[in-house]
C-alpha cells in the first residue's frame, strides 16, 4: 500500500510502498477514502524534521538531557547507536481520515465491516492507504455526510474540545484569533452554540471567510480591535478568547488578555508560545486554559491503545464522543467543511500538497485533502515463498522497535554465516524503512509470512510483551528456532502451552536474558571458581520511574516490571549460583508505583541467597545497576557493568570499561554459534522457563497468594 512517510532525521518526504497493516484486537482495520492535511501541525513537524541536528537539540532539550544520561550510564557508543536508530524511523504523517471498514479485531464492538467511518489520532488516522486504528478512535459516518467532509472529523474534535474549555454560555461574547482552518470552524461551532462572535486575522480574505460562516464581527488585526470588541459588550470586553492562530509570536496571547473582560477566560489550541504579560492578565483576573487536543482521552494509553471507555456519566465527552458530535453537527448542517476545501490531490502527489503546506508556491490554501483510489485490497496473509538453499542461518524479526532496530539488529547483522531474510512490524512504513537500512528481502505486517517460510531457520521476537507467548508457540509450531526478548510469557497458562510445544517440537528456544554473558559478569563467576561453599548475592537497581501509563506497566500488554526486568536479575542469580530458586519471599513499597519497587529474598537449591531490590524511587545520580557477591572470604562488587571490584582478604583490584558491556553481542553470538554448531546453548530453555516461573512467584508472594 502507499503511505506519506518523513525521515526525521533529513525530513526528506516521500510516498513509500510499505507492508498493508493487518487487524489486531480492540482495533478496525479501515479502508481509506479520504485523510485531511491539518496545516499547523503538519508544517510544525515538517519544519522540526528539516531542522539540523543542532536545531532539533535546541527546540527538545527534554530529549537532549535524556540523551546525556544514556550517555552516562550506558556509553556513547550504545547510546550513538539508539539516537541514530531513533533518528531513521520513519514518521508517518496525517492523523484525520475517513474510509470503510475492512475487518474489526476482537474486542471491538457496534462497528462493522463495510461501516463509514472518520478515525483520529497520530501514528493511527495516517495519510495511507489503509489504516489500523484503535476502537476509541473510530466514529462512524451518519447517512448526509460525505466521506470528504467525515475525514476533517478529527480537526472538528480539535474545535470542539476549545470551545468546551471554554464553558460558554448562551448569548457570550467569544473572540477567535487565528482565522485558519481552525478557527473557521471554531466559528461556525460558537454560532451553533448561540454566542456572538468576534474572529480576527492578519489576512482579510480569512476575515471574509469567517462573516460568511456567520461571525457577528470580524476585523483584520490592524484594525483597532480594541475598540470593535468594546462597541459589541456594552463596553465590557470579551467574555472568553479561543486562539486558534500557529505563530511564533506572543501577540495573540497579548492581545487575548487585552479584548476579555474582567475574569474573562482564555483558551490556547493553536500552536503558538504563552508568555503570559502579568500587566494585563493580573489585574483583569483572567483565567487561561489549554485545550488537549480532541478530548479527555488523548495522551491517555489506556484509553487510545487499550480501548478502555471512561464511564459517560462522569466524562460526557471523550475523544470519540467529540468526533461524534462533529459528525452530528455535519448532519444537521451547522458544521459545513466543503467550504473550507480548497485543494484535493491523489495521494501520489503527496509532495504537490505539503508544497502549499509549507508555502513554497504563491498559491493561497486552506484545507487540503489526500484522495485513495478504490482498488486498493485487503490485505491477506503471504504465501509462503521458495528460496533457494543457503548455507548460513536465515533469521525472521517479529518486531522492530527502538531496541530491536537499535541494539539487536546492528549486532545481528555483523555475525559472520547470520541473514536476516525477513522483517515483520505493526506498521508497514517501520518494516519497509528497518529492510532498506539492513538489507532485508521481505519487509511486511503480518508474521505468518515468517512462520510459512520454510528457508527461515530462527525467529527472533522483539515484539510487545503480551504477544511473546503467541508467536514464540506459532515459531516453533512452524518447525522453527526461536530467540526471544523477555519475557518468555505474562502467565502461567502460556508459559504451559511453551513448554508443551518446545517438548513436542524439539526446537531451541532461548530468551533475551543478557546480563550473564556480560565480560564482567562472566569474570565474577570464574572469581568464586571452584567454589567453597554457597554465595550471599545482592542487586539493588535504581530502575527510574516509568511514565504514567507506560504500556510496561499494564498487566496485560506488559506485565509489569516484576515479570519484564526483574527476570534479568533472576537469571543472573542462577547464572552465578549454577543452581535453581528453591524459595521465594517479597514484599513491596506500598505507594503509588506498585511493583515498580519491591524487595525479594530468594534461596537457592544449593545453599545460596540472594537479595534484590528493585526500585524507581531512587535518583538519577545513582548508577542503575549494583550487584555484590560474597562466598569463601572472596567479594565481587559489579557497578553498573562499567566497574568491578574483586576482593580477597585485603587485597582489591579494580577493572574499568569505557562503555557499558551488558552482554548483547556475547548473547546473540553464542545463540548463532550453538545453532550452527547443533548444540543446546548455555541458557537452556529449562532455565529460561525456570526464571519465568520465578517471576510469577515474586507476583505471588507480593500479593500474599
Amino acid at each position: 500500500m502507499k503511505q506519506v512517510i518523513q525521515s526525521l532525521r533529513s525530513g526528506e518526504l516521500a510516498v513509500e510502498e510499505v507492508p498493508a497493516p493487518i487487524v489486531v484486537p480492540g482495533r478496525v482495520l479501515v479502508k481509506n477514502r479520504f485523510s485531511f492535511v491539518s496545516p499547523g501541525t503538519e508544517r510544525a513537524n515538517r519544519e522540526i524534521a528539516k531542522s539540523s541536528l543542532l536545531e532539533k537539540a535546541r527546540q527538545r532539550p527534554d530529549q537532549v538531557k535524556k540523551v546525556l544520561e544514556k550517555i552516562q550510564t550506558e556509553g556513547f557508543s550504545s547510546t550513538f547507536q539508539k539516537v541514530k536508530s531513533r533518528l531513521e524511523e520513519p514518521v508517518p504523517l496525517g492523523y484525520s481520515c475517513a474510509g470503510e471498514v475492512i475487518a474489526v479485531g476482537d474486542g471491538v464492538e457496534g462497528i462493522f465491516p463495510g461501516d463509514r467511518v472518520a478515525c483520529a489520532g497520530a501514528g493511527y488516522a495516517n495519510h495511507a492507504e489503509i489504516v489500523c486504528v484503535p476502537k476509541n478512535l473510530v466514529a462512524k459516518i451518519p447517512e448526509g455526510v460525505a466521506e470528504e467532509e467525515g475525514c476533517a472529523a478529527t480537526l472538528c474534535a480539535i474545535a470542539i474540545q476549545g470551545v468546551r474549555v471554554a464553558d460558554l454560555r448562551l448569548g457570550e461574547a467569544v473572540g477567535v484569533i487565528g482565522l485558519g482552518l481552525l478557527g473557521q470552524i471554531v466559528v461556525q461551532l460558537l454560532k451553533a452554540n448561540g454566542c456572538q462572535v468576534f474572529g480576527i486575522d492578519l489576512d482579510s480574505g480569512s476575515v471574509d471567510r469567517a462573516r460568511s460562516f456567520g461571525a457577528d464581527l470580524a476585523a483584520i488585526r490592524s484594525e483597532d480591535v480594541e475598540k470593535l470588541a468594546l462597541s459589541m459588550t456594552q463596553g465590557e470586553g470579551l467574555d472568553a478568547v479561543i486562539l486558534t492562530a500557529a505563530t511564533d509570536s506572543n501577540d495573540p496571547v497579548e492581545l487575548a488578555g487585552t479584548l476579555c473582560r474582567r475574569k474573562g477566560r482564555v483558551v490556547a489550541v493553536g500552536t503558538l508560545p504563552m508568555n503570559i504579560p502579568r500587566r494585563i492578565y493580573y489585574p483583569k483576573e483572567l483565567e487561561l486554559r489549554l485545550s488537549t487536543s480532541y478530548g479527555p482521552g488523548r495522551y491517555d494509553p489506556e484509553y487510545e491503545e487499550r480501548g478502555k471507555d471512561y464511564p459517560y456519566a462522569y466524562v460526557r465527552f471523550t475523544e470519540q464522543r467529540n468526533l461524534e458530535t462533529a459528525l452530528s453537527l455535519m448532519a444537521e448542517g451547522k458544521l459545513k467543511i466543503a467550504p473550507l476545501v480548497t485543494h484535493s490531490f491523489s495521494i501520489d502527489d503527496a509532495k504537490q500538497a505539503y508544497a502549499l503546506v509549507e508555502g513554497e508556491t504563491e498559491e493561497k490554501s486552506l484545507g487540503i485533502l489526500f484522495r485513495y483510489g478504490d482498488k486498493v485490497e485487503s490485505p491477506t496473509p503471504s504465501s509462503p515463498q521458495s528460496m533457494e538453499p543457503h548455507d548460513q542461518i536465515q533469521i525472521g524479526i517479529l518486531g522492530a522497535g527502538q531496541f530491536a532496530s537499535g541494539v539487536l539488529l546492528p549486532r545481528i547483522q555483523k555475525i559472520s554465516g547470520v541473514a536476516m531474510s525477513h522483517v515483520i512490524t505493526g506498521r508497514g512504513a517501520t518494516a519497509s524503512t528497518v529492510a532498506k537500512r539492513y538489507e532485508i528481502a521481505n519487509a511486511g505486517c503480518d508474521p505468518i509470512a515468517v512462520y510459512q517460510d520454510s528457508s527461515v531457520d530462527v525467529v527472533l521476537i522483539a515484539t510487545r510483551h503480551h504477544l511473546h507467548a503467541e508467536q514464540t508457540i506459532a515459531s516453533v509450531e512452524s518447525g522453527k528456532h526461536v530467540f526471544v526478548e523477555k519475557p518468555l510469557a505474562l502467565n502461567r497458562e502460556d508459559l504451559s502451552k511453551i513448554r508443551e510445544v518446545v517438548e513436542r517440537k524439539n526446537r531451541v528456544v532461548m530468551v533475551g536474558f543478557n546480563r550473564r554473558f556480560s565480560p564482567m559478569a562472566r569474570e565474577v563467576k570464574q572469581w568464586f571458581e571452584p567454589r567453597t561453599g554457597p554465595l550471599a548475592m545482592l542487586a539493588r537497581i535504581n530502575a527510574g520511574r516509568l511514565e504514567k501509563g507506560s504500556w510496561l506497566l499494564d498487566p496485560a500488554e506488559g506485565g509489569g516490571r516484576i515479570v519484564g526486568e526483574v527476570c534479568h536479575f533472576v537469571d543472573l542469580f542462577q547464572y552465578w549460583s549454577g543452581s535453581r530458586v528453591e524459595d521465594v519471599q517479597a514484599t513491596c513499597l506500598h505507594s503509588e508505583g506498585g511493583d515498580q519497587n519491591i524487595s525479594v529474598l530468594l534461596r537457592f537449591a544449593d545453599g545460596s541467597t540472594a537479595t534484590l531490590v528493585y526500585t524507581a524511587e531512587g535518583a538519577q545520580a545513582v548508577p542503575k545497576e549494583y550487584c555484590e557477591v560474597h562466598s569463601g572470604g572472596k567479594s565481587a562488587q559489579l557497578d553498573d557493568f562499567k566497574m568491578l571490584t574483586l576482593s580477597e582478604g585485603n587485597k582489591s583490584h579494580t577493572s574499568k570499561s569505557r562503555a557499558q558491556d551488558k552482554g548483547h553481542t556475547a548473547e546473540l553470538e553464542h545463540f548463532f554459534d550453538c545453532l550452527k554448531a547443533g548444540k543446546i546453548p548455555e541458557l537452556s530453555f529449562e532455565s529460561c522457563v525456570e526464571t519465568t516461573e520465578t517471576t510469577f512467584r515474586i507476583l505471588d508472594a507480593i500479593r500474599g497468594v
